[in-house]
């Protein structure tokens, strides 16, 4: 309880002082009232930035909350060789972020070097210059992070499938359901409820999530990938205006408190069965 007040609620209460306040590093921090809630809010880079939070959390749950369950059932439905692509799939979760981040990095590289430009230059296709173009930086900066935890997100699912009786299966392929069909009718029901839980959980790390930005484009090309969590950190850490990202933490935080309630609230109508032994 002491470590969780002193890392946790603590810095909580000093953030909620400090919207409220002129603070500076160095010297007394005077009262500001609603100053900072009324510059954040006519701030139109700050929306403008809430909008490419809500474009960068679409695609990391598009992409990022989909491609373990699809992996799940791959991995599941693959005839042999099970253990070793499960294997091959976790391995890249070892790994640590930032290294993984600097290794899409390379891949991207603008020149005919770039891995991403050979392999287009195999097919005759010009290179492109991934990061640097307006309209792929942010899907360029997501991808990283879902090939390195697909292969760890799809574990859950994949011991939910394993939980599933095959009866259910055999039922499905005598009435003729192919491949699609037994995952609409038998495979994605019982994944529903699961799916629900870690909806909740990455929704809010996406809306969090800042890393591979940070390391790709920081923020570019121009505001192209400036989402609001590291427009915080800038405001922050490069301006020193503390009490200003202050402020805007505090409005992230209650969007996203009001998102989890109402996720939450969804939560509790969905029916949760206890898998068999």
């Amino acid at each position: 309880m002491l470590l969780i007040a002193t890392w946790s609620y603590y810095p909580l209460l000093k953030g909620a002082v400090m919207a409220f306040q002129e603070y500076r590093i160095v010297g007394a921090a005077g009262w500001a009232g609603l100053d900072n809630f009324i510059r954040v809010a006519t701030d139109p880079g700050f929306w403008k930035a809430w909008g490419r939070t809500l474009e960068y959390v679409a695609i990391v749950l598009a992409l990022g909350f989909t491609a373990p369950v699809v992996l799940a059932v791959l991995l599941t439905e693959i005839p042999r060789g099970k253990i070793f692509f499960r294997t091959v799939y976790f391995l890249p979760h070892l790994t640590s972020a930032l290294v993984v981040t600097l290794l899409w990095k390379l891949m991207f590289d603008p020149t005919e070097g770039g891995m991403l430009n050979q392999l287009l230059a195999a097919f005759g296709v010009g290179r492109h210059a991934w990061l640097q173009d307006p309209a792929w930086a942010m899907t360029c900066c997501i991808l990283p992070g879902v090939w390195a935890g697909m292969g760890m997100g799809s574990l859950i699912y994949v011991a939910a499938l394993g939980s599933l009786p095959p009866d259910y299966y055999e039922a499905a392929a005598i009435d003729g359901a192919g491949v699609f069909a037994r995952f609409r009718h038998v495979t994605f029901p019982q994944l529903a409820p699961l799916m629900v839980i870690n909806f909740v959980g990455a929704f809010i790390a996406a809306f969090q999530g800042m890393g591979s930005i940070f390391l790709l484009t920081f923020g570019g090309p121009g505001d192209a990938t400036n989402v609001l969590s590291l427009a915080i950190w800038k405001e922050a850490y490069n301006n020193l205006r503390f009490a200003t990202a202050t402020t805007m933490a505090w409005f992230l935080g209650t969007a996203l408190i009001g998102f989890a309630y109402l996720q939450i609230r969804f939560l509790r109508r969905v029916e949760f069965r206890r898998a068999g032994a």
